[in-house]
């Protein structure tokens, strides 16, 4: 049998950027199984190597052991595939089994599909629920990293006053807020809220915004970390919602659009300094079974 405190210990610290590693670390996932539960389940993009994918089970995996939804047997453990569903709206279950190759992943995922054998089956976990934004909270930013890192992502306000760019900012922020257009967001191992930036024009809030800004929330304030392109936080606002088409299609346009270029390491933290695109490279298969 298998212990929520023994599969706890496994997991390791889920204050982590290094999502999917952590989850290596915790079994191992071939990449046929990756194919089968993207096949099995509604149509998404993933983008290149589905990555997406293996983040959003590195993430929902945990969450289903963290909160006791999970089953098992003598030898296996099932857990939901967060809350996928196949076309006929079936939940997809994971099967693990101890991983019985040495000095590797201590599980191994044997089985992805919907008609699992399991003494009982288990139920999707609730997703956490984004903190509630105080009135009156002010907005801090880190604005040397907001406006001076990342100033080519507003070029259209490179010859304002650093001042005037801030007032800007957190006057979009603000806006947006009183309109209720803030999304769930999940940021090293915590949910957190992700803020449209209007910033050259407001006539239609259905469309791409300029910006987006993940927000820290404080019990008395905001703090803004850095601005976005609307396409980068992507996988991040992916596990916050059940369904993809729960997010608003301004994000899953620009998805869509840079599905192909994005690497894992834009995905796995799209906080993070971003280099150049460059050729994914696949990581050494650590072995299973």
């Amino acid at each position: 049998m298998f212990t929520q405190e023994e599969l706890l210990t496994a997991l390791g610290d889920p204050y982590t950027k290094e999502v999917v590693p952590r989850f290596h670390r915790f079994a191992y996932v071939s990449d046929a199984l990756i194919d089968r539960l993207a096949e099995q389940a509604l149509a998404e993009v993933w983008g290149r190597q589905r990555y997406v994918l293996e983040k959003y089970i590195a993430v929902h995996v945990p969450w289903s052991i963290e909160q006791g939804r999970f089953t098992c047997s003598d030898r296996q453990f099932y857990v939901t595939a967060g809350h996928l569903q196949t076309r006929y709206g079936t939940p997809i279950y994971l099967v693990f089994e101890r991983n019985r190759v040495p000095g590797t992943s201590p599980y191994a995922l044997v089985r992805v599909g919907a008609d699992i054998a399991a003494p009982a089956l288990p139920t999707p976990p609730d997703i956490p629920s984004a903190p509630v934004i105080p009135r009156g909270a002010e907005i801090v930013m880190l604005h040397d990293h907001i406006l001076g890192d990342n100033a080519e992502r507003v070029p259209y306000l490179a010859d304002t006053p650093r001042v005037a760019q801030m007032c800007a900012v957190a006057g979009s922020i603000q806006w947006s807020l009183n309109r209720g257009l803030e999304l769930p967001y999940w940021y090293y191992g915590k949910m957190s809220v992700l803020v449209p930036l209007y910033l050259q024009t407001r006539e239609n809030i259905t469309e791409a915004p300029d910006l987006v800004a993940p927000l820290q929330v404080n019990a008395d304030s905001l703090l803004v970390r850095t601005v976005l392109l609307p396409s980068m936080p992507y996988a991040n606002a992916r596990v916050a919602v059940t369904r993809h088409d729960r997010l608003p299609p301004w994000m899953l346009a620009g998805w869509h659009a840079h599905a192909a270029s994005a690497t894992s390491q834009q995905i796995e933290d799209p906080e993070a300094p971003q280099a150049a695109s460059a050729p994914a490279s696949a990581e050494a298969d650590p072995g299973g079974l």
